[in-house]
């Protein structure tokens, strides 16, 4: 009999380590509240919110535009995307007074810079969407605010600015190319959203034709004292064609909207304050979780503050 109880008694201790180890293991539900002082606050006075039993991790967004819940995932989006660029020019004679500088673009190039790759790509003439210089005075011209939605497909693309001459008996254009700017009007947007522009994802010159080895003749290069990109035309008379190609961009694609992050496992929170600076009505989404090496789980708080004038 005492050999049954002490049985008995060692399977109950067992039985309470197991149970220990699997209350151990378990990751609690995150108990969370947040309370702002006001649900209508004047632009430009901060909101205290007031935080009970804060998570392991606590995010915010304040609902204002690139900081929305709801576009928290996205990386693609659909909108008007348009395109522009400054350009001017001067020197060319005769049949290069006009049409040396064109606008293509490519969606099977392979973005190598190679002579061979450009000349074995599919490129496509849109010269005739934008307003290409035709005066004589080196004054910027504006391309035009260009609607390229139709190009957007959520594929690369590649742009391509070609200068072709093979008039080697009149004096070639000089061209000067400045701000490409590509931006996408998307839903729910205050601002145009930048796609691309002159630095991001910035340009690759080719030589195709006519290469002259002096660093800054018969080719596209980058004039760093004035900041732009210049052409210097066939004045060795030669048949030139050179190429400034934007690296790839995808015309879709957006910046996921992102939180602030105001917790952490190890530090405290009590409360914080945020202040908007803009009238308006914003969804104020709080997101805690509660980690551990056993698993996660997550609780989603949130609510509306008109933020008046």
């Amino acid at each position: 009999m005492k050999n049954f109880n002490k049985i008995v008694a060692c399977l109950f201790v067992v039985a309470c380590l197991v149970q220990s180890c699997d209350n151990a293991e378990e990751v609690s539900s995150p108990n969370f509240t947040v309370t702002p002082n006001s649900l209508e606050v004047k632009a430009g006075d901060p909101v205290i919110f007031t935080v009970d039993n804060a998570p392991d991790f606590l995010r915010f967004y304040s609902g204002e535009f690139g900081h929305q819940y709801k576009y928290r995932d996205r990386t693609n989006a659909e909108g008007t995307v348009t395109m522009s660029f400054e350009n001017s020019q001067k020197w060319g004679l005769g049949s290069n007074a006009t049409g040396t500088l064109t606008v293509w673009y490519s969606k099977d190039y392979d973005g190598s810079g190679d002579p061979e790759s450009v000349k074995s790509a599919t490129w496509l003439d849109i010269t005739d969407r934008f307003d290409i210089s035709t005066r004589y005075d080196f004054t910027f011209q504006s391309s035009g605010i260009v609607d390229v939605t139709d190009l957007a497909d959520g594929n690369t693309i590649y742009f391509g600015f070609r200068y072709f001459s093979d008039n080697i008996i009149d004096r070639g254009a000089e061209w000067y190319f400045n701000d490409l700017s590509i931006q996408m009007d998307v839903e729910d947007a205050p601002a145009l959203l930048t796609v691309a522009d002159e630095t991001n994802p910035g340009f690759t010159p080719v030589d195709i034709q006519g290469v002259v080895e002096a660093w800054n003749a018969a080719k596209w290069y980058w004039d760093s004292g004035n900041g732009y990109w210049r052409m210097r035309g066939n004045s060795d008379r030669i048949v030139n064609e050179d190429w400034l190609i934007t690296n790839a961009i995808n015309l879709t694609a957006v910046a996921p909207d992102t939180a602030v992050n105001l917790k952490a496992y190890s530090t405290l929170l009590n409360d914080f304050e945020y202040t908007y600076t803009t009238p308006g009505v914003y969804t104020v989404t709080l997101v805690g979780n509660n980690t551990t090496i056993y698993g996660d789980k997550e609780k989603v708080e949130q609510f509306s503050i008109t933020v008046t004038e």
